[in-house]
């Protein structure tokens, strides 16, 4: 079965960096005092790597961490967190969305902390990544067990699904695309009573985040040569709480900036459930910058749900 059809409740929690109002889910049991020493863990993690004075980095880790896919002593993650900050005296990293805090489903002592993270050796090269850190709560308090992120998750299990896609989509550059999610008027986490909004983001900083409402992250998938203009495709699979609608959109990049290359279309994921982004998006032979979209629709006639194929032309700036 493809799990991206599925419709899920993640019952997450988002956390503001700074020490602003904080937000709770009954079902990850955290106190005020979690809270608090997460946010000021995450903090500290952050000053260790820019290097703030006074920040220490013995109290961050457990005992065991698993580092960018590697199992090492914390004492090594330390040593390698040094050493790499000694050859590279101009790295710079800044946290540039909230905290995303969940259950991680095995642990009930264990927290995945998700966030968007901007880090480079220098300011020309710098880029955004999808961050990953796990916590655990021990005797001692929160400590991380688990740090990585999206994207060399990605590049080291490239078949499984790691919801980033890779691609030149801007036609010359090889970016990386993800979303996340929040609820709009608070940057809290999404509740199934709560409105959801996502960010489509990409590694190069220079593109802005763009809104998708109603939606709940979900996975993004890379679809080439649609036309000749050597730009990739971004094919996003919103989720939601229920109803076996989705909406599907496309972008691609375009004058520096996230453009929808396509009116959003329908999908059912029953109907549909393991059709690709090459499924539902076909070059049209016939007529170049056109495509043939597969579409969700209901059928009057019969009563039930269907499938129909439209063509469309893909938007491209003047």
């Amino acid at each position: 079965m493809n799990k991206r059809r599925i419709s899920f409740n993640r019952h997450v929690l988002a956390v503001v960096l700074s020490f602003g109002p904080l937000f709770a889910h009954a079902d990850l049991n955290l106190t005020v005092s979690d809270e608090q020493q997460i946010n000021a863990l995450v903090d500290r993690w952050n000053n260790v790597l820019n290097r703030v004075q006074g920040a220490q980095p013995q109290s961050l880790y457990a005992d065991q961490v698993d580092w960018f896919g590697k199992v090492l002593p914390a004492q090594q993650v330390i040593a390698n967190d040094r050493e790499f900050l000694a050859k590279n005296k101009d790295y710079r990293q800044s946290i540039v969305s909230t905290l995303n805090i969940q259950p991680t489903g095995e642990n009930d002592d264990r927290v995945l902390v998700h966030f968007v993270k901007r880090a480079g050796v220098n300011s020309d090269n710098e880029k955004n990544y999808p961050a990953e850190l796990q916590l655990q709560k021990n005797a001692a308090g929160w400590r991380i067990v688990s740090e990585t992120d999206a994207i060399t998750r990605h590049n080291q299990h490239k078949n499984d699904d790691t919801g980033v896609a890779k691609g030149k989509f801007d036609g010359t550059h090889i970016s990386y695309a993800w979303m996340s999610d929040a609820n709009p008027r608070t940057g809290s986490a999404c509740t199934p009573d709560s409105d959801c909004d996502c960010t489509l983001w990409n590694s190069d900083p220079r593109i802005k985040p763009v809104s998708i409402s109603q939606c709940l992250a979900g996975t993004i998938e890379t679809l080439a040569g649609l036309d000749d203009s050597g730009r990739d495709r971004a094919v996003v699979f919103p989720e939601w709480w229920t109803s076996a609608m989705r909406v599907v959109y496309v972008y691609d990049i375009q004058q520096n900036q996230w453009i929808k290359t396509l009116p959003g279309f329908s999908m059912n994921i029953n109907l549909q459930e393991a059709a690709t982004a090459a499924d539902l998006v076909k070059r049209d032979p016939q007529q170049p910058g056109s495509v043939n979209v597969t579409q969700a629709i209901y059928d009057e006639v019969k009563e039930e749900p269907a499938t129909q194929v439209i063509n469309q032309t893909l938007l491209t700036l003047k």
